[in-house]
C-alpha cells in the first residue's frame, strides 16, 4: 500500500513538471512557448505553431526547420549552426547572447526556442 502511494506521488509529480514545460524570453522574462506532447504552443493563446517529427522540428505543414546535433541547433535548409543549447539557456551562435531560458531543459524545448527566436 505504501509503495503504491509513493509511486502515485512520483507519477503525479512527473505529470505536473511535464505540464509546466515552457520557454521564457531572456530579455524580458515573458513566457512565450509551451510544449504539449509533439506540439509547440504559443503561451498566450495555446495556438499550435510547430510540431516535432523525430529529431526534427517542423512547421504545421511538415516543413523541416531545424534539428539538434550534440549541443548545437542546426538549421535544416543550409545545415548551419544557429544556436547552442547550454543546460537551461539557449545561446545565439552568431553573437553568443542568451536568448531564451528553458524551464524544462531538454532537446525539444531548445529546438522550439531556436526556431521561435531565430527564424
Amino acid at each position: 500500500m505504501k509503495k503504491a502511494f509513493i509511486l502515485g506521488l512520483f507519477v503525479l509529480g512527473s505529470l505536473i513538471s511535464y505540464a509546466q514545460c515552457v520557454v521564457t524570453d531572456y530579455s524580458n522574462y515573458r513566457k512565450v512557448l509551451k510544449m504539449d506532447g509533439d506540439y509547440v504552443l504559443l503561451y498566450d493563446n495555446y495556438k499550435r505553431v510547430y510540431r516535432f517529427d523525430g529529431e526534427f522540428i517542423c512547421d504545421m505543414n511538415y516543413k523541416r526547420l531545424a534539428k539538434i546535433e550534440g549541443e548545437y541547433v542546426i538549421r535544416y535548409s543550409d545545415y548551419k549552426r544557429i544556436a547552442r543549447w547550454d543546460g537551461e539557456y539557449l545561446i545565439d551562435y552568431s553573437n553568443y547572447r542568451k536568448i531564451a531560458r528553458l524551464e524544462c531543459p531538454g532537446r525539444r524545448s531548445a529546438l522550439a526556442a531556436a526556431v521561435y527566436f531565430l527564424f
